[in-house]
């Protein structure tokens, strides 16, 4: 591919990039807070990093019941799969049931919550 033509597709992506953010449109925001005493000593609660929490609160917010997002952080090498489940209104909050499933340091694990949508567009995991 010759220099212009890739200039031309991220000038293209960054303009596509940009229409989706616009005023008006909600953005997912990131999953705050922890995973309490059903996670203590869990690998994966532990290896979410912020871009993690941002995947995580991405698939939250707009994936079906049982559609998995994955992903490998690239700053940590480690591995992630959220499975969103049941979607429930708590107090007129959105909330939702979730799997991780995380390969970290080459230790497999799984931590399951719930989380809720707040105002300013985060997901707070419930204790």
């Amino acid at each position: 591919m010759n220099p212009a033509s890739v200039f031309a597709t991220l000038c293209l992506a960054m303009t596509l990039g940009a229409c989706s953010s616009g005023p008006g449109r909600e953005q997912a925001g990131t999953l705050v807070g922890s995973f309490g005493s059903a996670a203590l000593g869990s690998v994966a609660a532990r290896a979410l990093d912020g871009s993690d929490r941002r995947r995580v609160a991405g698939t939250l917010e707009s994936a079906s019941n049982g559609q998995p997002s994955a992903w490998r952080n690239r700053d940590t090498g480690d591995s992630f799969v959220v499975t969103p489940g049941r979607t429930f209104e708590q107090g007129g909050t959105r909330c939702r049931d979730f799997t991780v499933e995380a390969v970290v340091g080459g230790r497999n694990d799984r931590v399951d919550g719930s989380a809720c949508r707040q105002g300013d567009g985060n997901w707070r995991i419930r204790e």
